[in-house]
Formats: C-alpha cells, sequence, structure tokens
C-alpha cells in the first residue's frame, strides 16, 4: 500500500474569555527509501542509530538481537555483543547512550580475578585497574574506540582453547591465531548474546510501545535544543489514546471528531486545567520497527510541526498510537502548559 504525505495548516486557537491559546498541527509522512530487513528480525533502535552507526555499527555491536526494553526503568536494547543504554538525564551530551559493563558482568559470573598486577615489560599498562592490555588487543582497543566503547582492561590476557581473551569493562577481546593477518584476528565475545538469553530468561520484560519511542524521540529533540524535557502526564495520555483510537476506528485524520468534537473539548470534559494546549497528529504505514521514528521525523521535518514540538510553554504531555484495520499507524501527541 503506497503512502501519500500531506501537511496541515498550523492553526491557532484562542479562547478569549480566559485568553487560553491552543496550537494544532497534523502531519502525514511521505515515505523513505526502504532498508534491508535485519537477519534476526529486529532493527536498532532510532534513540540508538546515531551512535550505532558511529562506533562501528555492526563490525563493533552486531546485530540488534532484542526489541528496545524497559530494564530497571530505563531503556536498552540488546545486541550481539553489547548492551545499549538511553540515559535521558545525559541528552545532549556524549554519555546520552552508554554501553552496559556486560564484560565486568560475565567475568564476575565466570569467576574470574579483577586482582590488580604489576605492570609487564612491553604491554601497555592501565593503572586505573591495575591490568595489562596484551599487545594482540591494543591497536584493536585504540582505534575502535577505547575506554569509551570498551572501557579498561579488568582482567589479564589468558589462552583458552587456543584463544587468547582478555576481559575489558564492556567486551571480552578474543585473538584468533588462525585468522592472523585478516579482519578476524581480533573479535569481540558476543556477551550481549549471552546476557540477554539469560535476561529473557529471568526477567518479565515489557517492550518499549510504539508511543514510548515517539514520546522519548521527541524528548530527545527538546533536550538538544536545550529545553526541558516534557512530563508525561497519564491523564493526557489517555486523552491522546482516545483520539488515536477514534481515528483509527472510523478511518479518518483530523483535528475534528465527525460530531465536531476537538481536544479541547476532551480537556474541558476530563477536567484538565491549561493555559496554553495543543494537539499534533501523524499517520504513517511504515513498518514496525520504522513507524515511531518517522513519525517522530516527519512531525520535526516541518518549521511549523517542529516550532511547536519546542514551544518552551509546554511542560506536560502525553503520547498515544493505534493502528488501524488497514495498518495504518495513528499518532497523537497532546501537549499542555497547566
Amino acid at each position: 500500500m503506497a503512502v501519500t504525505g500531506e501537511v496541515s495548516e498550523v492553526t491557532i486557537y484562542r479562547r478569549w474569555l480566559v485568553l487560553f491559546v491552543g496550537i494544532i498541527v497534523a502531519t502525514l509522512l511521505v515515505p523513505g527509501p526502504a532498508s534491508a530487513a535485519s537477519p534476526t528480525g529486529y532493527e536498532v533502535a532510532p534513540v540508538f542509530q546515531r551512535f550505532y552507526a558511529g562506533y562501528g555499527g555492526l563490525s563493533t555491536f552486531g546485530h540488534a538481537i532484542s526489541p528496545p526494553v524497559i530494564e530497571d526503568g530505563r531503556l536498552v536494547q540488546y545486541f550481539e555483543r553489547q548492551r545499549f543504554e538511553y540515559h535521558p538525564e545525559y541528552a545532549g551530551t556524549e554519555h546520552e547512550v552508554l554501553l552496559g559493563l556486560l564484560g565486568r558482568e560475565v567475568a564476575e559470573q565466570e569467576g574470574h580475578s579483577f586482582s590488580a598486577v604489576a605492570p609487564l615489560d612491553g604491554q601497555h599498562y592501565i593503572p586505573e585497574t591495575g591490568h595489562n592490555i596484551a599487545p594482540q588487543f591494543l591497536s584493536y582497543w585504540e582505534s575502535r574506540g577505547g575506554v569509551r566503547i570498551f572501557g579498561y582492561p579488568i582482567t589479564e590476557a589468558v589462552w583458552e582453547g587456543g584463544v587468547l581473551i582478555q576481559y575489558f569493562e564492556r567486551a571480552r577481546f578474543e585473538y584468533h591465531p588462525e585468522f592472523a593477518g585478516t579482519a578476524n584476528e581480533v573479535l569481540l565475545g558476543l556477551l550481549g548474546q549471552v546476557v540477554w538469553q539469560q535476561r529473557a530468561r529471568d526477567v518479565q520484560y515489557s517492550a518499549v510501545s510504539l508511543s514510548q519511542q515517539l514520546a522519548i524521540l521527541l524528548n530527545e529533540a527538546r533536550q538538544q535544543a536545550g529545553l526541558a524535557p516534557l512530563q508525561y502526564d497519564p491523564m493526557l495520555t489517555q486523552i491522546a489514546q482516545l483520539r488515536s483510537d477514534d481515528m483509527a476506528k472510523r478511518s479518518y485524520f483530523s483535528h475534528t471528531s465527525p460530531e465536531g468534537t476537538t481536544v479541547f473539548d476532551l480537556l474541558g470534559q476530563w477536567g484538565v486545567p491549561w493555559s496554553y494546549a495543543g494537539e499534533t497528529i501523524q499517520r504513517n504505514n511504515y513498518p514496525l520497527e520504522e513507524t515511531a521514528a518517522e513519525a517522530a521525523r516527519s512531525l520535526l521535518a516541518s518549521p511549523a510541526h517542529h516550532a511547536v514540538i519546542l514551544d518552551g510553554r509546554f511542560s506536560r504531555f502525553g503520547v498515544a498510537e493505534q493502528v488501524s484495520a488497514d495498518g495504518i499507524h495513528y499518532y497523537t501527541v497532546v501537549l499542555v502548559q497547566p
């Protein structure tokens, strides 16, 4: 099914008696280039795509092996060799995306000693952890991101089954002499796969919904612009869900229902106080792994819609999504300043 695109005008409503202002926008996605499907069935979550591509992508981290999930209250995604963690408290800094300490987690499980040792001749000594980086791994460690990606060494290198291995805080380095002189001479252990298999068995995960993905991306854009993130509001989210549900069920795309009801009517019916209020709606039929990212992209690509999302007068929001019988995802974002 082809997707056509349309962007509504931005309309400003004033409630003259109390000088309330509401801003409404809408957008329909224009299709982008198709992407190849991942062999694991999972794609890199939009919030991690820039970091993934910037630090080696597939060759460093492997394929995504999980959906984005909430783990210990944080958005994470597992890859064959790593766990990506989203830290909104560091939004706009180099620490917004951090890698899990999988090397330390797995080494502890296997009973490896982290005790410091003395410097060895001809090896690069790291005083922070008291370990030497084996010569076979030094060039790889330095050229692929060093401490930022792999952390410091936490064990000495040892031979196991004909392979030289050494644990770093975020990785296990493996030297394969049979591949000497090739790109596979040094490989990273599949620690993400090991930990994900354990966690998926032992932990009850809740997948991150499409609406949560969109909310994260919109707040990321605000923080990059120097604005405070919008605070999640359960009541606004329920109102947004009513709007998305209704549009998906009855196949219309408008800020006004067939009966003439708007989000402002719903805010009044639910008793939500507001001095500024707005609604943005978007719909697209992109694949499941792309739809939330494309909803954010299209909203932020339009100057008018971008201005609404980044309007500093708003402080709270609710985000919802519903898919229609014909596969169209309807997104609603309700923004309010009490």
